[in-house]
C-alpha cells in the first residue's frame, strides 16, 4: 500500500470533490467513517459536489452530510495557481487541522505533499476498506469506475490492486 494511505487511515481527513463524486457514484460514500475517523468537507467542495441536485451523486453527498458521514465546514482557501477553489479550500483545511488530505487531483496531490500533507485518493480508500474487510475486491469498482468516465492511470491501478492483493485480470 502507498505510504500516504496507510498514514492516513483511522485519522481525520479533509476531502476535495473528486473522491466524493467517485465514491458516490459506485454508492459507497458508507465506506468513509470505516476507514476515517472524520471526513471534513469544507463548504466550497460541498456547494461543487451538489451544484446538480438532481444528479445521483450529488444527492448521494448530501445525504452523506445529514447522515454525519461527511462534516461539513469552512475553510479560507489558499491561493495556488493550478488549483481550483475547492481543491485550495481542501488544502488550507488539511493544513489548518492537520489533517490528512482526501484528493485524486494530480496538482492537488503533488501540492499537498509538497507542503507535508498526506494524500490518498478514491483507490486509496478503497484499497483501506478492502484491507478492512469491507469490501471483498476492489477490481470490479475499478471497472465500473473507468466504465463511467472516470480516468485512472494504469501505474495508480496496478498499484492499487497490488495493495489489495488482487490481480488486473
Amino acid at each position: 500500500m502507498p505510504p500516504s494511505a496507510r498514514s492516513v487511515d483511522a485519522r481525520v481527513v479533509v476531502s476535495d470533490a473528486g473522491p466524493l463524486i467517485a465514491l458516490g457514484r459506485l454508492d459507497l460514500l458508507a465506506l468513509l467513517p470505516k476507514v476515517f475517523a472524520q471526513v471534513q468537507v469544507p463548504t466550497a467542495v460541498l456547494d461543487e459536489c451538489v451544484a446538480r441536485p438532481d444528479n445521483a451523486d450529488a444527492q448521494r453527498i448530501q445525504q452523506a452530510v445529514d447522515r454525519h458521514w461527511l462534516v461539513a465546514c469552512e475553510a479560507v482557501p489558499i491561493v495556488k495557481e493550478g488549483l481550483d477553489p475547492g481543491e485550495c479550500a481542501a488544502i488550507a483545511r488539511a493544513l489548518e487541522i492537520s489533517a490528512g488530505l482526501l484528493a485524486d487531483d494530480q496538482a492537488a496531490r503533488q501540492y499537498a505533499l509538497e507542503i507535508g500533507r498526506h494524500v490518498i485518493g478514491t483507490l486509496g480508500v478503497l484499497v483501506l476498506a478492502k484491507q478492512a474487510g469491507h469490501l471483498a475486491a476492489i477490481k470490479p469498482l475499478i471497472d465500473r469506475l473507468r466504465a463511467s468516465g472516470q480516468r485512472l492511470s494504469h501505474a495508480a491501478v496496478a498499484q492499487a490492486l497490488a495493495s489489495a492483493s488482487e490481480t488486473a485480470n
